[in-house]
């Protein structure tokens, strides 16, 4: 099926195929975070046969989370895959975005040149993954030498060697509190068919679960490490009251407060006030054992 190239999944679903394809053009759809679905053929076998491959795909994707040590493993795994799938008359790199609380940055890549182009549009502030990650929609630009759109964006890269560019959100629900996009380079101008526009569509929407997951796992440690730094903070500060309690012979909260108002004054964390403290008797670091 020939689809339009300024359309979505969803679009593409809702419209009739009307067997003619529209010239490249500049495109920033909705994305409804699925795979873009074919017009249905008489034989069943063939949609089998390709429910069967996105089920496969998502499988190879799960499997890549669970044997990548860490989310930025895994994210650069699904670069790496999809540059190859997408690979088409041109050279191809991908990467991924992750916008998580505001901070928004390349998790992954398939290579250096992806990252750079990457950073470039944060440094710019503007771009077409940029736009993808904060509309959740697709975003295409045929030839980043020709558009209007991105001016800023435009002359960062001038002379780069990457030509087009193909940007479509990975799904993610609101319990994520995240938002990402893979995002798609190429050497060549025009170099994203209508098909692998559908492609990247696809994998992304296929990558969903999995991104969704490696985020959480994500989360989890974070709040892990932030737990112990709290604690082993923690530790430091008890410590450092111990010692001016047992040096002024004060109370417990009077110590604290000795402790608060150095911070203050010293406009210091109250933890390096404590670690101060503690230097002077030869353990500025404490540890705190958990059993």
């Amino acid at each position: 099926m020939i689809m339009d190239e300024t359309a979505s999944g969803a679009d593409r679903r809702s419209e009739p195929d009307v067997g003619v394809a529209a010239p490249p053009q500049e495109a920033s759809a909705p994305s409804n975070g699925s795979a873009t679905a074919p017009t249905p053929p008489e034989n069943g076998a063939v949609v089998d046969g390709r429910s069967a491959m996105a089920r496969a795909r998502e499988d190879e994707l799960l499997d890549l989370l669970l044997d990548g040590p860490d989310l930025s493993t895994f994210l650069t795994r699904i670069s790496q895959l999809a540059a190859k799938v997408l690979s088409g008359i041109g050279e191809v790199s991908c990467s991924v975005t992750v916008d998580r609380d505001g901070r928004r940055s390349t998790m992954a890549s398939s290579d250096a040149m992806a990252e750079a182009m990457d950073e470039v549009q944060y440094a710019s502030g503007e771009g077409p993954c940029q736009e993808s990650v904060s509309t959740e929609r697709t975003v295409y630009v045929p030839d980043l030498r020709t558009t209007k759109r991105y001016p800023r964006y435009r002359q960062a890269v001038d002379g780069a060697p990457l030509r087009s560019v193909f940007a479509t959100p990975i799904p993610l629900p609101t319990s994520a509190k995240a938002t990402a996009a893979l995002n798609s380079y190429s050497t060549e101008p025009e170099g994203f068919s209508a098909d692998l526009r559908a492609e990247a569509e696809e994998l992304a929407a296929l990558a969903s679960r999995s991104v969704q997951l490696a985020i959480r796992f994500a989360q989890e440690s974070e709040r892990s490490a932030d737990l112990a730094a709290a604690l082993e903070s923690r530790t430091t500060i008890n410590l450092a009251a111990g010692v001016i309690m047992a040096q002024s012979n004060c109370t417990p909260a009077q110590a604290i407060e000795v402790l608060k108002s150095a911070s203050m004054h010293r406009n210091m964390k109250l933890r390096e006030v404590a670690s101060t403290v503690l230097a002077r008797f030869g353990d500025a670091n404490p540890e705190t054992h958990f059993s």
